[in-house]
């Protein structure tokens, strides 16, 4: 097997800058914070190209180059049709659900709810939301740290701290996670935003380098002769455009999960809504669609050259659960130098920060302005709490529920694959929730309750049906635990994993429930003027003013600018000290490629003075 190379001296650099400068950000846009509009919506004026770069980058993480890599590492070609799904979804966005969110003209993500249902549907989802996606951002940081250890090369290694013991994962882990927090508590979504384009940057020089050279390494320096050996070396099958082991209902409902959100997942819309035109959502839903297709194939090609050089990955990752969940980053150790090596990890660290802390906001958001709030002016009889101590509330719920993730992410390291984690945990609650979200911005006939009519007899049914398909299958079931075991069962002929049926049976009985309430309208005056002003705010466009560019617009394109050109100027200082040719041109290239993105967002920024 290939000799494998880990971080030196000058990647921990390259990483450490990175980290120092992202949590400066949020130091440096803590300033413009100064009430909650602009720590949870950027104050409604976020540019609309760091938006759609942010609404793209946050869908984006480490999930894509470790689970999805391990899932690509083992099924080949047939992984373009699941991880291009975004494509198809994006465009529901560019016709219906980005005006849509605009013009809801809200505060927090879950307002829709409020003004959609009622106060009472908001604490269910509240209730509902949290901790599923807690768990969610603990299996993103876990998967986050499953690549970054292994890159520093100190994953198994123990550290005795007198009172407690950790490996160099959970330091990895408890390190990266005091990083995002420190940003995301301090900047709110202006610091997100301004991170995620940031990260949107050494993401596309890392694919654009990793890309060409897995097929000059396997060509031994010839990209035609690259492909030809994958081609000629690849298993059987393993090229071929066909489903392989990937059955086509798994597919359909993969699609159909990325439908529902990448259009009304909370941190979507929250994209969506924090700018200040409607019309350019259309510009975001497109940017998206396009990246979505291109990104993905980008490194899912690299990975295919991966298993062609790695066949038997487990015997250089024997401490990895999943050892194919390293394909990425094992084919980066090889083939790229010290320096970019630490561009590398510290773009895998930039996307699925990105993840975790539009996460983070948008679920401060919810905690925030749909329960404290709401909460509050009851016990003070009407009197609604300072915009000063909503935003102390809102920064406190952020690290409350980053340090949830993290403390619970410790405690995948023995539960297996976090592709299946990931799936499991989503699955089961994601489709049934979204659906009185999706139909219910476009079908507004239903009453005050039946959101949550929708979404207890979704996630019940899904549960039951869960149950019974275990049985169905000769499995145990003594205990809740055994929900999530995963088992092949065939149901009118058709065969079916969890994962399938949870998506298509928890999607078809809510659609059902939800068409079904509206048998019974809203009667009380305040539910029919409440449904009213929301329904006329829907048919109503949301375009800017005509009032001056806000401030932070120009300096948002300046920072991004500012820390582009330091990225770059970084790489090409580094590339003086590569071992050979070809690790300078490298280095030279991508911090080149820094410093014209760099003058891109100053030319931006420009446009507006």
């Amino acid at each position: 097997m290939p000799q494998l190379k880990h971080l030196n001296s000058i990647d921990y650099i390259v990483v450490v800058f990175f980290l120092v400068m992202v949590a400066g950000v949020g130091v440096f846009i803590s300033r413009y914070n100064r009430n909650t509009k602009d720590y949870f919506k950027a104050g409604g004026k976020l540019p609309w190209v760091i938006s759609s770069i942010s609404l793209f980058v946050s869908g984006f993480s480490a999930f894509m180059f470790v689970s999805a890599s391990g899932y690509t590492y083992r099924n080949g070609m047939a992984s373009v049709y699941m991880f291009t799904s975004s494509f198809g979804a994006y465009w529901l966005g560019y016709f219906v659900y980005g005006k849509l969110w605009r013009r809801t003209r809200i505060d927090s993500p879950m307002e829709l709810l409020t003004r959609r249902y009622s106060q009472s549907t908001t604490y269910f989802y509240s209730i509902i939301a949290i901790i599923p996606n807690i768990f969610l951002m603990g299996t993103l940081i876990y998967t986050l740290c499953i690549f970054v250890s292994s890159a520093l090369g100190f994953g198994s290694t123990e550290v005795d701290f007198g009172f407690i013991t950790l490996t160099g994962f959970e330091i990895t882990l408890i390190g990266i996670g005091v990083v995002l927090l420190i940003y995301t508590v301090l900047g709110g979504l202006w610091a997100v935003a301004v991170t995620d384009t940031l990260q949107f940057i050494i993401l596309f020089l890392m694919t654009a380098i990793v890309f060409p050279y897995a097929f000059i390494y396997l060509g031994e320096g010839n990209i035609i002769n690259g492909v030809h050996n994958l081609i000629e070396r690849a298993p059987a099958g393993y090229l071929d455009f066909s489903f392989g082991q990937i059955s086509f209902l798994f597919i359909a409902s993969f699609w159909l999960m990325n439908s529902f959100g990448y259009n009304v997942n909370w941190h979507i819309g929250q994209r969506y809504y924090s700018i200040a035109d409607e019309r350019d959502t259309k510009k975001m839903a497109l940017m998206c669609a396009i990246f979505g297709f291109i990104g993905p194939i980008m490194w899912i090609l690299p990975v295919m050259v991966a298993r062609v050089i790695f066949p038997d990955i487990a015997s250089v990752w024997p401490e990895l659960t999943a050892p194919s969940e390293a394909s990425f980053v094992s084919l980066c150790l090889l083939i790229l130098p010290h320096g970019f090596l630490g561009v590398v990890v510290s773009a895998i660290l930039a996307a699925s920060m990105s993840s975790a802390d539009s996460t983070f906001n948008w679920l401060a958001a919810v905690v925030t302005k749909d329960v404290y709030v709401p909460i509050s002016k009851k016990v003070s009889r009407g009197k609604m709490p300072s915009d000063r101590t909503q935003l102390i509330v809102g920064k406190m719920s952020v690290l409350t529920l980053g340090i949830l993730s993290i403390i619970i992410s410790l405690s995948f390291q023995k539960i297996g694959s976090s592709f299946d984690i990931y799936m499991k945990i989503y699955s089961m609650t994601t489709p049934a929730m979204f659906v009185p979200v999706m139909l219910g911005m476009v079908y507004r006939k239903t009453p005050w309750w039946s959101g949550i009519t929708t979404v207890s007899v979704g996630i019940t049914a899904t549960i039951i049906m869960n149950s019974v398909a275990t049985v169905m299958a000769g499995q145990p079931f003594e205990r809740i635990a055994h929900i999530f075991t995963d088992v092949q069962f065939s149901l009118f002929g058709i065969e079916y994993g969890k994962f399938e049926l949870n998506i298509f049976f928890g999607v078809a009985v809510s659609v059902v429930v939800f068409f079904v309430t509206s048998r019974w309208p809203n009667k009380k005056e305040q539910d029919i003027a409440r449904l009213a002003a929301l329904d006329k705010d829907l048919r109503t466009p949301a375009y800017a003013d005509d009032a001056p560019i806000d401030k932070k617009n120009i300096q948002s394109y300046k920072i991004v600018a500012l820390l582009s050109g330091l990225i770059g100027v970084l790489l090409v200082l580094l590339s003086v000290f590569s071992g050979d040719s070809q690790d300078f041109l490298i280095n030279f290239l991508a911090g080149l490629g820094a410093l014209l993105f760099s003058y891109l967002f100053w030319f931006l920024s420009k446009r507006y003075v």
